[in-house]
């Protein structure tokens, strides 16, 4: 199959940027579990992140996430943090996708 038979299917343009983020989830104890991330894009819609332990991270999974935008990055994106649910899309290897629930918080940077 060749790349020009797929469709795009993403609503958002996907920004190349790498932001420290950290995900939240409840373990079978009902305890909290951090795992900190570097993401490796960005859009409004979700994230994509890489060279992550996946091994406790399931499709479906509903996480808590927190997202910063370095002050250095802010001008590229129009956040300057995210908070909230997010869904994984998708895990495999050392990859995660995630898309953000409709209630997560985006904080504008002010001008």
């Amino acid at each position: 199959m060749r790349t020009s038979d797929f469709i795009e299917k993403r609503r958002s343009k996907r920004l190349g940027l790498s932001f420290p983020m950290k995900l939240r989830r409840l373990t079978d104890t009902g305890k909290g579990e951090t795992i900190e991330a570097m993401t490796s894009n960005v859009s409004y819609e979700g994230v994509l992140i890489s060279d992550i332990n996946t091994k406790n991270i399931k499709p479906n999974d509903n996480l808590h996430i927190t997202l910063s935008v370095p002050r250095d990055e802010a001008r590229d994106f129009p956040f300057s943090r995210i908070v909230g649910s997010a869904r994984v899309v998708r895990a495999e290897m050392e990859t995660c996708a995630l898309e953000f629930s409709e209630d997560v918080s985006r904080l504008c940077i002010a001008n």
